[in-house]
């Protein structure tokens, strides 16, 4: 394994290029031969980042009052990084405040996404157990719809049907993004509106003027919208008949490669504002059986 990494690393250097973690460890090696170059900074989706971008972090910003404004939420870490601060010479044990009130998601949208992640802490910032205990919502909205469909072509057609319900409900098309588990999935669902007259356009890209976004679970993330379909959300698409297959026999790897596949689906249905629309060929992923 190391052999591999070394001729891998080796073959980067070659190349000139540089990985995001190879580049903030460079940063941080620099500015701590250079010294700070801020007093404070807001770091916003802490959860997702590397050790070596919370050295170049600390490395930028020396230790003192009010040095780093960390948000973060543990329950939408989609990445495998998981980082003690404290081993980093950042502290925020004791000085964490949890916010248990929603304003851009529905009652009916929480109401029905939270039990994907079961009773399960996730670690916090500061080391500690997190739940989603007591965490609630002020906006209200239609529950969730949940379709059933027996085949691909249903379930784009379906699709379809209800992006134009959006549409003539007078939902501007910039404001409705639809998302699969791959881009496979996310190809077909943009030939299916763009076959309707219903322009689209990446969800990794810019704005994209009037048009429906589509793309994958994962490019959803960071992201908000009105409304939300996520299609293809049968057993064989999520999680992925790879990565169980490749967890087999392994319990520990595969309860860690449900938990990653249930946070990433909640993350990709909270970030609807006001409806969410889930469809599925077949029978339904685990991860949305489970929490009926």
């Amino acid at each position: 394994m190391w052999e591999t990494v070394r001729r891998y690393v080796g073959a980067m250097r070659v190349e000139g290029l540089w990985s995001y973690p190879q580049l903030a460890a460079e940063a941080a090696r620099v500015l701590g031969r250079s010294g700070p170059l801020f007093r404070h900074a807001v770091v916003d989706e802490a959860q997702d980042l590397h050790p070596a971008q919370w050295r170049m972090l600390r490395a930028a910003v020396p230790e003192g009052p009010d040095d780093l404004f960390i948000v973060a939420d543990p329950h939408q870490r989609v990445s495998d990084n998981r980082v003690s601060l404290a081993s980093l010479g950042i502290n925020v044990r004791g000085r964490g405040h949890r916010l248990r009130v929603s304003y851009r998601v529905t009652q009916e949208i929480l109401d029905w996404t939270m039990p994907i992640l079961g009773r399960r802490a996730a670690l916090g910032m500061d080391d500690d157990a997190d739940t989603l205990a007591g965490y609630r919502s002020l906006l209200r909205g239609p529950a969730p719809v949940v379709r059933e469909c027996s085949s691909r072509a249903e379930e784009l057609s379906a699709l379809g049907d209800w992006v134009r319900v959006w549409l003539e409900a007078g939902v501007d098309p910039s404001e409705i993004a639809v998302a699969g588990r791959n881009h496979w999935v996310a190809r077909g669902v943009a030939k299916e509106l763009e076959a309707r007259g219903v322009r689209t356009a990446p969800l990794e890209g810019p704005s994209g003027g009037e048009a429906v976004r589509v793309g994958t679970m994962h490019r959803l993330k960071g992201q908000e919208f009105r409304c939300v379909a996520l299609v293809g959300l049968g057993d064989h698409l999520l999680p992925p008949k790879a990565a169980v297959e490749a967890a087999e026999g392994d319990p520990v790897a595969l309860e860690h490669t449900l938990q990653r596949e249930r946070t990433l689906l909640f993350v990709a249905a909270t970030r609807a504002r006001d409806a969410l629309y889930v469809s599925h060929v077949g029978r339904p992923s685990r991860l949305i059986a489970d929490s009926w």
